[in-house]
Order: C-alpha cells, then sequence, then structure tokens
C-alpha cells in the first residue's frame, strides 16, 4: 500500500462556469474512511485569494489569484513528496494540475516526469490561442513553456505577456519547459481547436481517441502508454472527470460525448496507480451544482474507491 497524503486545491478561478472549487470536498465526503486511513487531509490555503481578483485579464482570466494558489499547492505537494508521501491531489479546475508538475521539476530539475493526461481536452492552450481566456484549458501550454509564435492568432498585452511568463515559469527556480512533449501522453481526447492539433502533430504527442479506444482495447492503451514513459523517473497521473462519457454524469464544466464508462476509467487509473514510480495523482472538474440527478462527486468517489482500495 502506497504512503499517500491527499491535499485540496479548492479554487476554480479557471473554469468558466463557477463551482468545481466544491468539488474536492464534496466527493472526499463520499470516500470510505479505510481508502486514505492514515492520511491528514491537507488543504492548500486560498484565503486570501477568496474574493475574486478584478478580471482585468480578457486572455488569461483570473491570472493573478492562480498564480497566487498555485505558488501555496506547489510548497504543499513538496513538502509531502519530502515527507515520504505521495500526493493525492483532489483540484477544482485543471490549472492546478500546473501545479504538480512545477513542484516536481523544481525538486528534480534534471529528471524527466511522465505526464499521463485522461481528458477530454488537450489543455494545451495559451493566452495568444485560447479562444475563451479560461485558464483550466491552459495548463499544458504552460507546462510546455509554449509562447507566441506564427501560427498564434490573438494579441495580447504587455501585462498579460508578463503574467504569462510568470505562470510558465512557476516555481522557485523558475524552469521552462517544466516537461518534453515525449513525456506527455493523452487518453481520450476528443475536443480540441486546431492550435492544439497542429501542437500535438508538430511535436509527435502521443495520444490515444475514443476510437483509439475502441480499435485497440484499454489494456493496449495502458501498454503503449507504459512503454512511451519508461524511461521517465516519476509518472504524473491527472484524471479530468469530462474524460467520462456525460451518460454518466453531466457534473462537470465541459461534459463531451464519446468518453470514458466508469469500468474503463476504473481500468485505466487502477493500472497507472499501481506504478512503482508514481509522484501524484490529481482528480478534478466535478462541478456539484451541475448534476444532481446522478451527482459526479458520487460517480468520482466510487471509481476512486473501488481503483485506491487495499
Amino acid at each position: 500500500m502506497k504512503n499517500v497524503k491527499v491535499i485540496t486545491i479548492e479554487s476554480d478561478f479557471g473554469a468558466g462556469t463557477k463551482g468545481a472549487k466544491l468539488g474536492p470536498q464534496a466527493m472526499l465526503k463520499h470516500l470510505p474512511h479505510q481508502i486514505f486511513p492514515n492520511s491528514e487531509i491537507i488543504q492548500v490555503n486560498i484565503e486570501d485569494f477568496l474574493e475574486e481578483e478584478k478580471d482585468v485579464y480578457a486572455k488569461a482570466h483570473h491570472i493573478n489569484s492562480i498564480l497566487n494558489i498555485q505558488k501555496n499547492a506547489i510548497d504543499c505537494i513538496q513538502k509531502n513528496h519530502k515527507d515520504g508521501y505521495i500526493s493525492f491531489i483532489a483540484s477544482g479546475d485543471h490549472s492546478n494540475g500546473l501545479a504538480a508538475i512545477s513542484a516536481y521539476k523544481d525538486l528534480n530539475p534534471s529528471n524527466d516526469l511522465g505526464v499521463i493526461w485522461i481528458d477530454a481536452h488537450a489543455d494545451l492552450h495559451t493566452p495568444y490561442t485560447s479562444p475563451s481566456g479560461n485558464i483550466h484549458g491552459m495548463p499544458l501550454g504552460a507546462a510546455l513553456g509554449l509562447e507566441n509564435n506564427a501560427s498564434n492568432k490573438i494579441e495580447i498585452d504587455k501585462e498579460t505577456q508578463l503574467k504569462w511568463k510568470q505562470l510558465i515559469q512557476l516555481g522557485k527556480n523558475k524552469i521552462s519547459p517544466k516537461i518534453s512533449p515525449n513525456n506527455l501522453v493523452f487518453i481520450d481526447i476528443r475536443d480540441l481547436e486546431p492550435e492544439e492539433i497542429n501542437i500535438i502533430q508538430e511535436h509527435h504527442i502521443l495520444h490515444f481517441t475514443p476510437d483509439d479506444r475502441k480499435n485497440i482495447g484499454i489494456q493496449s492503451i495502458i501498454s503503449k502508454s507504459i512503454a512511451h514513459l519508461s524511461h521517465c523517473q516519476h509518472i504524473y497521473i491527472s484524471f479530468d472527470v469530462d474524460s467520462l462519457d456525460p451518460h454518466f454524469s453531466a457534473g462537470t464544466g465541459t461534459p463531451v460525448h464519446g468518453g470514458l464508462s466508469v469500468d474503463e476509467a476504473k481500468e485505466l487509473i487502477q493500472a497507472f496507480w499501481n506504478l512503482p514510480n508514481v509522484f501524484a495523482f490529481e482528480i478534478t472538474e466535478i462541478n456539484p451544482l451541475l448534476d444532481r440527478l446522478n451527482p459526479m462527486e458520487e460517480v468520482a468517489a466510487k471509481i476512486i474507491s473501488d481503483c485506491f482500495k487495499s
């Protein structure tokens, strides 16, 4: 059984639809105590940012709050690691996914962190490409150090450019890029903009779509992903609940049809969690305000309890 401590990042500043900040506690309430029997719950301090900043960054909404909250999250994740624990992170929206990547790279600048991103979306946008300006669509764009290039189509002001630079250099050592495209695997992506498709194709990023899942099966996806990341010293698994098909629950801000079944999600997560070199696991984008008929927090808690029980 792995040594685990639970961290909650109860922030949804990165999302366009509010309510995901309630997701971590809602899900944890439905988890049996024996799943993490020796784990205190560490809440990342967001008290100083409960009042939303004046939203002056139209192409990177609430980026100041996101920067500050993620700095606090990095401190918690790094302390867990130094104390010998794997971080189980329940976060509000997916902008928080950058925190674990940044925490690892600060601690291990010369190491390769493999990232398994289970999500309907690629989250490869930047303020130069995002149609919404919502930062939950940008964490991997930041992790890859993406800035302005010829294919970008949005002009942003100098202040936003500066804030984006701070985000891509998140962490005490200001490392960018934090991951290589070769250290990234997407599973079940199906809702992408042309700019994201271009990045995936240009950098030959390993990715699996729902068609791949149907054609080669979950076990093949698992084995190919593990083999692809075999050179990495540690693995970070990020599970966005919108990777699930909305048939099972629409309680997430950006549901997309054609996604994983609950059993398929369990199969993926359990296989990756059982790897010996997991650095952190994240579950994100549970919005309790959006589906009361089949609450996502209950669906997510069932997946986690089945995958993480000893």
